[in-house]
Order: C-alpha cells, then structure tokens, then sequence
C-alpha cells in the first residue's frame, strides 16, 4: 500500500488536469449540443462540422479553465495537451479541432469567462440567415457554452 501512496504523490496537479480533460473530451459525444442547434442526424457533412467546431470549442474552455486555475503554467500545459492530442489523433477532424481551439482561444481571451456571447454569435453564424432565431440561438448557446465552462472548471481537477 505504501507504493500506491507513493504514485499518487508522484503524479502533478497539472498531469492529474491533463488526464481530466482527456478523459472528458473523449468521453462526449455533442448530442445535446448538436440539438440545441437543431441539427439532424441526416445532415451528415453539418453534423461533422460542428463536432469539429464543439470540440475545438471545449479545448479552448479548458485552456481558459487552466488560465484562471494555472496563470503561469496555462499556456505549457495547454501545449502539453495539444502535442499528446496529436499524437493519439492523428487525423484530419482531429488537426482542424486543433486549429478550431486556437481560433476560439483568439474569441474567449479578451473576456474571459465574463462574456461567451462572441463565441456564442460565431456558433450560430454557421446558420447564416436560415429560419432559426438567431437571437434566441445566441442566447441559448452562450449559457451552454457558460454552462459547459463551469462543468470543465469544475472537473478540472
């Protein structure tokens, strides 16, 4: 019992966050997210692109989690991250979430978790001037993504 006293204490606050987020990334699945947005499981290549959006978008939550918990190690840690996520995903969804993380990063930074509603417009602008209303789309998807923040915040550790 002692050895396992002592793996644990050998294992960092920062590694224990790493695995945290890994374990909850691969463990969504977006069904509630891809229905707030009302798409459909027929619209194939749009449901492939807002998963790709999605997970780009909790990358960049978590990376803001990490800003707010971690101020100084943040931004290694998040590198940690994407360097292990490609590795583990090699393909093409998985480089563009990445990319996608980064760019959603640009939106998240300047308010931090104070405001979502830049991110929240730019995931409704995928509807262009369809029937949705987008106003009540924008408000919905800046509490979920509110919502999802704290989830991330919360199971940081």
């Amino acid at each position: 019992m002692p050895d396992a006293a002592k793996n644990f204490e050998a294992e960092s606050v920062e590694q224990l966050a790493l695995k945290n987020f890994a374990a909850l990334l691969a463990d969504m699945d977006f069904v509630a997210e891809l229905e707030l947005m009302g798409v459909g499981r027929m619209q194939f290549l749009f449901r492939r692109q807002m998963l790709v959006e999605w997970r780009g978008l909790y990358m960049a939550l978590w990376r803001l989690a990490l800003e707010k918990s971690f101020p100084r190690d943040a931004e290694a840690m998040f590198a940690v991250f994407v360097s292990g996520y490609r590795e583990s995903h090699p393909d093409k969804m998985s480089e563009t979430s990445l990319r996608r993380a980064g760019e959603y990063w640009v939106m998240l930074a300047p308010a931090g978790e104070a405001d979502f509603n830049p991110v929240a417009r730019h995931m409704a602008s995928f509807f262009g001037d369809s029937a949705h209303d987008l106003r009540s789309l924008n408000l919905k998807l800046a509490l979920h993504i509110r919502k999802t923040y704290k989830n991330i915040f919360d199971r940081l550790l």
